[in-house]
């Protein structure tokens, strides 16, 4: 699709939903409590660390240092369009700001580094890899390709797997039917490990586990608690076998009317905003395995033989980004690095 086409259907799009979820926005683009209003679009919902990071620190620090200058609304769950969609809508200005995965690996490949298997040693490190000098040299990929700022990093999830048939060691992968998501790196994981993939969208996914078209599937564990997937499922194997990302973008259109100052206080607020949703969402690892033990599936927590086990067992996953680009080594060498 051409720019100014795209750029039309968005703004007829946007329009649509204006008339029921932007009304706090006036004709200059104010709101009606006197600053600019700043959309800012999510992928998720407003119960996650990101958004109550958000709405704890970010909103109230940057409309009290800015005196007021900007009025931040959240649009979660989707309700702006899907994750490629609003990111699009932030490039090209139509929003102001988003929140959103990895969905531009795509476009972006580097940005398909949260997605690595394995890669982290626990969910400390990533969070000092992400907010350290990884997040600096994926940050400096995308700013550099794509008319937008990639202002923080917070926590989108831990990936385990859960199923209906037994799963508590690796050897258990072999032959289960694992749902993944149409990814490369996802695909060729679970084969590494055994299992027989079935791509399949997420709106699919319950129906699928309860009449068994798959036995299991990998998600963070507060996704399989919000899907209700816990109520189809008899197994978590808690592998943590990826410890992906949600980045905070604000559009190159949007910050060019921003003052120097005004952008070290989003700057800030951002940076201290990832750090709370970082803590939050390590709170919140221990409840989640405590809800499935309390609703009767079996946790097993992986011992360390057998989590480098996994590790050694996905290397074929390696092997095919290495003969996909050139700066794979780069990405890990910057990870290990990492204390």
């Amino acid at each position: 699709m051409k720019r100014r086409e795209f750029i039309k259907r968005s703004a007829v799009t946007l329009a649509a939903l204006g008339a029921a979820s932007l009304t706090g926005c006036a004709g200059s683009g104010d709101s009606t409590t006197g600053g600019k209003l700043v959309k800012v679009a999510m992928c998720v919902a407003d119960t996650t660390p990101a958004a109550q990071a958000l709405k704890e620190v970010f909103i109230p620090q940057v409309e009290k240092e800015t005196e007021g200058r900007y009025s931040i609304q959240l649009y979660p769950s989707n309700v702006l369009g899907g994750e490629k969609v609003v990111y699009d809508y932030t490039k090209t200005g139509i929003v102001e700001m988003c929140v959103v995965g990895t969905g531009m690996w795509s476009e972006t490949p580097k940005m398909s580094s949260p997605d690595f298997p394995f890669m982290f040693r626990d969910v400390e490190h990533a969070s000092r890899c992400y907010q350290g000098e990884l997040g600096d040299y994926l940050k400096e990929e995308v700013e550099s390709t794509q008319p937008l700022q990639l202002l923080c990093w917070m926590p989108n999830g831990v990936r385990a797997f859960s199923s209906n048939r037994k799963l508590t060691s690796m050897g258990d992968f072999k032959g289960q039917k694992l749902r993944m998501p149409n990814n490369p790196i996802h695909v060729r994981l679970a084969e590494s490990l055994g299992a027989n993939v079935v791509i399949m969208d997420m709106g699919e996914v319950f129906t699928a586990l309860e009449q068994g078209v798959v036995d299991g599937q990998d998600n963070p564990l507060s996704t399989v608690r919000n899907e209700g997937w816990y109520e189809v499922q008899k197994y978590i194997y808690n592998t943590n076998h990826i410890i992906a990302s949600l980045e905070l973008f604000a559009s190159n259109d949007f910050l060019a009317g921003v003052s120097e100052a005004d952008r070290k206080v989003f700057n800030d607020a951002a940076r201290e905003t990832a750090e709370y949703a970082w803590t939050l969402y390590m709170e919140s690892l221990e409840g989640d395995v405590q809800f499935m033990k309390d609703f009767g599936l079996t946790v097993t927590d992986p011992s360390a033989e057998e989590h480098e086990a996994m590790k050694q067992a996905v290397e074929p996953v390696y092997d095919y980004l290495r003969s996909q680009h050139d700066w794979i080594d780069d990405v890990l060498e910057l990870v290990d690095s990492v204390e």
